[in-house]
């Protein structure tokens, strides 16, 4: 016979563990901020609005877990699906809470390095006797950002006839403008998004490729329309690595119970949205598997006797339970005649590539 099946597939420690990674993210980015501010006035303001923060993010993080890697999925098809659909709507609702406390310490660093850049120039040592030479290299000399330092000289090369009649204290505070105004808040939270997003997804190819796309679609700098392709990329980022973490175990799972997995036996299609695995035994037997974007999957066992294939099907979903992936009751079980033809083809492919090797 053949048999066909249904299952909703839930990774609840990949989904805590891609959440959890943007909190530990987020949170080490702020807690560099603290630092920064002990140099600035009102430093007791920035402090507070940082703990506040750090606070935040750790409690969604605990929240997080207690609804994923501590919850009990029932077997029941129709309680399974209902769990599954409110674990989505709420990994929805923290990657949308995310982005906002991501915006809020992108703006945060903002404000810190603006008040930074001041107290630089208010502590300068600055000679009544200097020349616009002298003035320009020492206030060069007080920036560690070389962009800041070619802002500056440019600024020099192309304000020179109207900073000639200037006071000191005047060109530095128009300096100070100039380097506080020469990009939007809108340019330098993009600068901050793209940057901080390809530190923490530098080693994993998929995501940079979701998140260059993802990008590539902003027509403006808008903050909402930012936070919004930042939603759409954190979307995408957390499926396909729960997908990608499920097809390594199912191809785990798979071998481990006596089936051979061929590299070029694993494909995406890419306008279905699906990763097809095929799998087979020696004596022809065979099982397909379309991984959806959603986390379900659909199975096919071929060429077994009467309902042997129960048997593989039953070895295989215990062997998922015991890398932590949840499942629910099989459904849409279909059985049907086996495809004798297609087992002797499989034979003899499977002997071919023996005699090969």
């Amino acid at each position: 016979m053949s048999m066909t099946a249904e299952e909703i597939l839930l990774n609840c420690e990949k989904h805590f563990s891609f959440i959890s990674n943007e909190i530990d993210s987020i949170i080490n980015y702020v807690k560099k901020l603290l630092e920064n501010c002990k140099k600035i006035n009102n430093s007791d303001f920035y402090e507070n609005k940082i703990d506040e923060l750090i606070k935040k993010l750790i409690y969604e993080k605990e929240d997080f877990k207690n609804s994923t890697i501590n919850r009990k999925l029932e077997k029941d098809t129709h309680i399974a699906i209902e769990t599954y659909n409110e674990i989505q709507k709420l990994a929805e609702r923290k990657r949308d809470l995310l982005v906002e406390l991501k915006f809020q310490a992108f703006a945060l660093k903002n404000d810190i390095v603006q008040k930074e850049q001041e107290l630089i120039f208010k502590s300068l040592n600055i000679n009544k006797d200097y020349g616009l030479k002298d003035l320009e290299n020492t206030l060069i000399n007080s920036q560690n950002d070389d962009y800041k330092k070619v802002k500056i000289q440019n600024y020099f090369a192309n304000k020179k006839e109207i900073l000639v009649n200037k006071s000191h204290e005047q060109i530095i505070e128009l300096v100070n403008q100039e380097l506080n105004t020469s990009e939007t808040n809108e340019d330098i939270l993009r600068k901050e998004l793209v940057s901080n997003a390809i530190d923490l997804y530098k080693n994993d190819k998929e995501s940079l490729d979701i998140l260059k796309e993802e990008i590539n679609k902003l027509q403006t700098n808008n903050v909402q329309d930012l936070k919004k392709v930042f939603k759409d990329f954190l979307y995408k980022a957390e499926k396909e690595t729960i997908r990608r973490d499920n097809i390594n175990k199912i191809v785990e799972a798979i071998k481990s119970i006596g089936y051979f997995v061929d590299e070029n036996n694993i494909r995406k299609i890419k306008e279905k949205n699906i990763v097809l695995i095929h799998a087979v035994k020696e004596d022809g037997k065979s099982a397909d598997f379309a991984v959806k974007f959603d986390g379900s999957i659909i199975y096919n066992w071929e060429g077994f006797e009467n309902h042997e294939h129960d048997e593989d099907a039953k070895a295989f979903l215990e062997k998922l339970r015991g890398f932590n992936i949840k499942h629910s009751e099989e459904y849409k079980k279909v059985y049907r005649k086996p495809d004798f033809d297609k087992v002797e083809r499989t034979k003899l492919i499977i002997k071919k590539q023996k005699k090969g090797s």
